[in-house]
């Protein structure tokens, strides 16, 4: 089930999993994430993975799988099954995710052993990386301004002893502002034509690209809302860049899933960084750090 639970509303506290397994919020006792290839309907944030990082309203998760219980290491690569895949999915369809935490991972104080339905969040980002020679899945996830709080308003209402503030019904985001004029301009070098298939779409209204950036914007990438950091292309083949399926080397060639097709489009005017294109392979095979 996605969405709200009846009964359950963001901020509700539980003194264990299993309580929130019984009310629904969470549908397992064990995993970190409950869902399949479907889409996955919650996760929860509790003392496994240091790589989680929560920044106001957005975090980056770890996915699951490939780790030795005792030690903690990473021992195999993790895989795009079950959960891992249903949060790829929840990204593509833009379907909600239900966020518990455990208070200690929201306050740092190990003694914090309840869990705290956070709200709704959305999936924004996802891309591979390297933990201990293995890689790894990571998702950005960011709440939802109508139906959650951040993890920042819990954590201040925990730690001072007080009750949750009202709902906010406005965003309160750290991610960067994207800069229109920039993206106006790389889309205006190459006439809405797409870098990577050479596809101009026309519309009623004109002819349509999307810029895409090429090192993220947000955690963990934190990449520059610059033209050096730009790509032109049409929706479909921006899909595929930001899903990882497509990928550019750094003689410009693009490859679709490791296969050759076709050569970048590159201005003489823009004058675009490899070393971005380069960090856009690297967290699509998952050798990021």
């Amino acid at each position: 089930m996605f969405g709200e639970i009846p009964g359950s509303p963001p901020g509700t506290r539980f003194v264990n999993r299993r309580a929130a397994f019984d009310a629904g919020v969470h549908r397992t006792t064990q995993a970190g994430i409950a869902g399949t290839f479907e889409g996955s309907e919650s996760i929860c944030l509790s003392d496994g993975y240091s790589d989680d990082d929560i920044q106001g309203d957005l975090i980056t998760y770890t996915g699951f799988g490939g780790r030795d219980p005792k030690t903690g290491r990473h021992v195999a690569d993790q895989k795009l099954v079950q959960g891992n895949a249903g949060l790829v999915r929840d990204h593509e369809l833009r379907l909600p995710v239900r966020v518990l935490a455990k208070e200690s991972v929201l306050t740092g104080n190990k003694k914090g052993t309840s869990y705290i339905y956070l709200g709704l969040f959305l999936v924004t980002q996802w891309s591979w990386g390297e933990r201990d020679g293995f890689k790894v899945l990571q998702f950005q996830l960011q709440a939802d301004p109508l139906d959650s709080y951040t993890p920042a308003e819990i954590s201040k209402a925990l730690v001072r002893g007080e009750d949750l503030p009202p709902l906010r019904r406005t965003s309160l985001t750290n991610r960067r502002v994207r800069n229109a004029a920039v993206a106006e301009t790389v889309k205006s070098l190459y006439k809405n034509t797409c870098q990577i298939c050479r596809t101009q779409l026309r519309t009623a209204a004109g002819t349509y690209a999307e810029a895409a950036h090429v090192r993220p914007l947000g955690i963990p990438h934190d990449g520059p809302d610059i033209l050096e950091n730009l790509l032109c292309l049409c929706p479909n083949c921006h899909k595929a860049f930001d899903g990882h399926a497509v990928t550019v080397d750094e003689s410009g060639k693009v490859y679709e899933f490791e296969r050759y097709k076709s050569d970048l489009l590159i201005h003489q005017q823009h004058h675009l960084d490899m070393g971005y294109l380069a960090y856009h392979r690297d967290i699509s095979k998952g050798k990021s750090k």
